[in-house]
């Protein structure tokens, strides 16, 4: 009997199998010799929860690694284990592994090795369910990935742990995914299956396709030959698959895909194959032949990192002993990630290649001594050329690569715990238990997140039912009206809204609002054309500060002095111009051409400013519609209803802008032509004008003096002027009032002054001026009224009538009504992710009941 001191608690993982232990008495028996026979690949490994009590020997040779602790199991399946009764005599078979009891319990209780077997190969056919519903773009199944850089022997490692001849090439031979499943059965057979669940650009298809690619093969020898027709049918995918199983692809012209996201699905049973489920990519490469395509590098590399990405990825890193590591890619894409290592199993080929001398540095990787990775690393031994030209079974390729570690150094010299890393069967079991366990782990919260992507899916097609319209043609009829309606509502004027994010967007700032604006701007550019009269000669020179005087008087009377884009007139030029006017008139009468065509020289720009203030108010009125027939119609797009719309607006606007502008030449043509009924706001404006060019004119004569004393003057006191001038004007307004005249102010006086020869000029220049000021306000008005009445408003009378003239045919309303193409890909997108979700639920459910759980 052990005493307590010598009894160690160690519980199993969930899926691990059921464990051999040793005996206590063999404990005391020198270990043999390593045995040429394959050992078992399943060893004991202390648990987070130690509930299991195994007594143990102190000398027991099974040396326990506290860094290989596995995660903390999911469904526990307490198993309490004692050892056998031995003999201390009984003789030494050279195998240290001794099968464990179960303690006594209920026969009913009693568990079998194939349980455990029949459970991990439950799970791994679940996953391969899963996997062949496509739900793998929307949830992140467990995998394993094989990546490793071209011709580094990733073909040979797949056939020496399935037992399949796979198709091999110079250069890069497998250029698609491949998905295998391996799974024991008594007898052998394999079917192929091609998975569409992308299209040639690597876009995800809306409904995944997974198709068998031929019959159930069920002898080894046509595998190979299989494989390479299925590869060219997943290049090939615009052919039928069914061209390629006797070769008649080879007669259709076409150039394949160079690569392909789609995948070849590989089904194997049978009695010495192990359960595994994992996927083969395409080798890494670092150039391309001649009249290779450069993108092809990225391409692959991009693939394997779709893959390798995804948090529940075990990846199988296979390294080539025959390249230096730093030159393969696929280490440095793996190892450079801490994450990816973490989640990593390597394993290093062609170890019979390593230059003499090199060994040891693989031994260090082996050892986890360089490059560690978290689950280790694996060694295998593949065929050599000659041995698979012999034809090289798979058994005696299994039998020669364990004699070859076992006779072969360093290998043969390594611990026993690093010898446990040797071989492609201790590998493929390893990736076995890795991958049942991360399936079991995983499982419940893949359930949980397939029921929750299905409800969120349903609730959102629910809202997204195609619409189906009784009477199309009334349901047309009426979108119409409403927007005509809307129109209506906008033309008439609506308030903006209250927040602007967009200052061009008519809809937030109202159209009413932007027309008036550009009114607005239409009367100022109108206003600058004003003609700039100065009533001092232009031959007399003075200071600045005097004209700027001059100049300021002027503009308390014309506030269009200093803007205008005409050019400056004095009134010894005006009194030039009326000179040389007079044709037959009598002395001191001067021709109305004189005033007429000074006028005409501001009108002639009127025309150029009502047109480009026309085609601003045309510009938003055009914006405005589009973005109303935008909100109306936007959904409709599909069935030409918004363009239908559209085009009869455009139509609509281009009528009314043509009778517009013939409205807005005449008014135009009418202004070239001076007349004005509005006889007292003209004398009014002229004798205003009059009196200030005279009172500037006297100024720039030299009489500032007066001019000042006279703007100056205040009834009730003398501050700003002579104390004596203010009483002479004093006296002279109280005499006129006594005599009668009432309305008298000091600077009527100015018109006392004496006049000279350029009076003439001054009043033609004060009938110029009040004539542009009346018809500059007339042009003003009229323009806009004109626009509005119309163009804008014509525009609204019209519309109405101008839609219902399009086809309202019940089929043309019907193809009006079609939805948008965005919803309809967005529809069948979510229909075939339905699809997808409700079949991995089915495989779930139907899985859980099978198990009981």
């Amino acid at each position: 009997m052990l005493s307590n001191r010598d009894e160690r608690r160690i519980s199993f993982r969930p899926i691990s199998p059921p464990s051999r232990a040793l005996s206590p008495d063999r404990a005391e028996t020198p270990p043999s010799p390593p045995s040429r026979r394959a050992s078992s690949p399943y060893s004991f490994v202390p648990a987070v929860n130690r509930d299991l009590p195994i007594p143990l020997p102190p000398s027991s040779p099974f040396q326990y690694r506290p860094d290989s602790l596995p995660p903390t199991p999911i469904l526990p399946v307490p198993v309490e284990l004692t050892p056998p009764a031995v003999p201390r005599d009984a003789p030494s078979t050279g195998n240290t592994s001794v099968p464990l009891r179960r303690a006594p319990q209920p026969a009913s209780q009693e568990p079998r090795m194939g349980d455990y077997f029949k459970r991990r190969r439950d799970l791994l056919d679940i996953l391969k369910d899963l996997h062949s519903t496509g739900i793998q773009n929307e949830l992140d199944l467990p995998q394993i990935v094989v990546i490793g850089s071209q011709s580094v022997g990733k073909s040979s490692l797949i056939e020496s742990m399935s037992g399949l001849t796979l198709p091999r090439d110079t250069g890069t031979c497998t250029r698609c995914p491949m998905e295998c499943r391996l799974q024991y059965a008594e007898t052998w057979s394999c079917k192929i299956f091609l998975r569409f669940h992308v299209d040639a650009t690597g876009a995800p298809l809306a409904h995944m396709r997974e198709i068998p690619f031929g019959s159930t093969l069920f002898n080894t020898e046509d595998v190979e030959r299989m494989l390479r027709r299925a590869q060219r049918a997943i290049l090939r995918p615009n052919l039928d698959p069914s061209t390629f199983l006797d070769d008649s692809d080879l007669h259709v012209f076409g150039i394949p895909l160079t690569f392909s996201g789609n995948c070849v699905c590989v089904r194997v049973e049978g009695p010495k194959v192990p359960d595994l489920y994992f996927y083969d990519l395409p080798g890494i490469i670092a150039n391309v032949g001649d009249g290779g395509n450069e993108a092809d590098i990225r391409l692959v590399e991009d693939l394997a990192k779709s893959y390798i990405k995804k948090p529940n990825c075990i990846v199988l890193l296979v390294i080539s002993c025959e390249t230096d590591f730093e030159n393969q890619g696929a280490g440095r894409l793996v190892l450079k990630d801490p994450s990816l290592r973490q989640r990593t199993v390597g394993v290093l080929t062609k170890v019979d290649r390593i230059e003499f001398g090199a060994a040891s540095k693989w031994v260090r990787i082996l050892r986890g001594e360089d490059n560690p990775l978290l689950h280790g690393w694996y060694c295998v031994k593949q065929p050599d050329l000659v041995q698979m030209q012999e034809g090289l079974s798979w058994e005696e390729a299994r039998a020669a690569e364990a004699e070859f570690f076992m006779t072969v150094s360093p290998w043969a010299d390594l611990e026993r715990a690093h010898r446990a890393r040797l071989g492609s069967g201790k590998l493929a079991d390893r990736l076995g238990v890795i991958l049942s366990d991360l399936v079991s782990e995983e499982l419940p919260g893949i359930r949980r997140t397939v029921a929750a992507e299905l409800q969120s899916i349903v609730a959102k097609l629910r809202t997204m039912v195609p619409p189906r319209f009784e009477d199309p043609r009334r349901v047309v009829i009426t979108l119409l009206r409403d927007f005509t309606k809307t129109v209506s509502k906008h033309v008439e004027g609506l308030p903006p809204s209250v927040s602007r994010s967009d200052p061009a967007d008519t809809i937030s700032t109202g159209l009413i609002h932007s027309l008036n604006l550009a009114f607005e701007r239409f009367r100022e550019r109108v206003h600058e054309t004003a003609p700039q009269f100065r009533p001092w000669s232009r031959r007399k020179s003075f200071n600045h500060s005097l004209e700027e005087d001059m100049l300021d008087s002027a503009r308390e009377d014309d506030d269009a002095v200093g803007l205008g884009i005409t050019n400056s007139l004095y009134v010894d030029e005006v009194m030039d111009l009326a000179k040389r006017s007079r044709t037959r008139e009598l002395p001191g009468n001067y021709p109305f051409s004189v005033k007429e065509n000074l006028i005409i020289e501001s009108v002639r720009q009127w025309g150029p400013l009502a047109m480009e203030c026309f085609e601003e108010v045309q510009e938003i009125v055009s914006q405005h519609l589009d973005l109303l027939i935008d909100q109306h119609f936007q959904k409709f797009a599909p069935g030409g209803l918004k363009d239908e719309v559209r085009l009869i607006t455009q139509q609509q606007i281009r009528e009314c802008a043509v009778a517009t502008v013939g409205k807005i030449e005449g008014l135009y043509r009418s202004e070239r032509c001076p007349y004005t009924q509005n006889e007292h706001y003209f004398f009014a404006y002229r004798n205003k004008m009059l009196q200030r060019y005279k009172l500037i004119h006297q100024q720039s004569l030299g009489r500032s003096h007066l001019i000042t004393a006279m703007r100056a003057y205040k009834p009730t006191e003398w501050s700003g002027m002579d104390e004596q001038q203010w009483e002479y004007l004093s006296v002279a307004i109280n005499a006129l009032q006594d005599f009668g005249i009432i309305a008298i102010k000091a600077e009527d006086f100015s018109k006392l002054l004496p006049e000279d020869d350029l009076t003439p000029a001054l009043e033609i220049m004060a009938e110029v001026r009040a004539y542009f000021q009346v018809a500059y306000k007339r042009f003003g008005d009229d323009v806009p009224k004109q626009i509005d009445a119309d163009f804008v408003r014509g525009i609204d009378a019209g519309l109405d009538i101008a839609l219902m003239t399009m086809d309202l045919s019940k089929d043309k309303c019907v193809e009006y009504l079609q939805e948008p193409a965005t919803i309809v890909t967005e529809r069948r997108e979510l229909s075939g992710k339905k699809e997808r979700l409700q079949a991995a639920q089915q495989k779930l459910s139907r899985f859980y009941d099978e198990q009981g759980l």
